[in-house]
């Protein structure tokens, strides 16, 4: 039982990690050790992006200045002209 149990769980690991982007949600990411200096783009929002502050907290929900939208290529906020929309999850489209 308890294999079974060990496997479902690292069945549901590899999953996660193999699918972990949902173009559907809004790209709220998960804060840890290794992405605490990268933004994060905000699905929904263009004009929003994520910020870990530290580890294994909620991320802030940033909003860019006028005008500005975030560009997940550059991972800064940028120029409306400038912008362009890229998929969600580029692995997946």
């Amino acid at each position: 039982m308890k294999t079974v149990l060990s496997l479902l769980v690292c069945l549901v690991l590899i999953l996660n990690y193999t699918f972990g982007c949902d173009p559907h949600s809004d790209g709220k990411p998960l804060c840890t050790s290794t992405n605490l200096s990268t933004p994060q783009r905000n699905f929904w929002d263009p004009t929003r992006y994520w910020k870990c502050v530290s580890a294994n907290t909620e991320p802030e929900n940033v909003r860019c200045n006028e005008t500005l939208l975030f560009s997940s290529e550059k991972a800064e906020c940028v120029l409306w002209n400038a912008w362009v929309w890229t998929p969600p999850c580029p692995e997946q489209s």
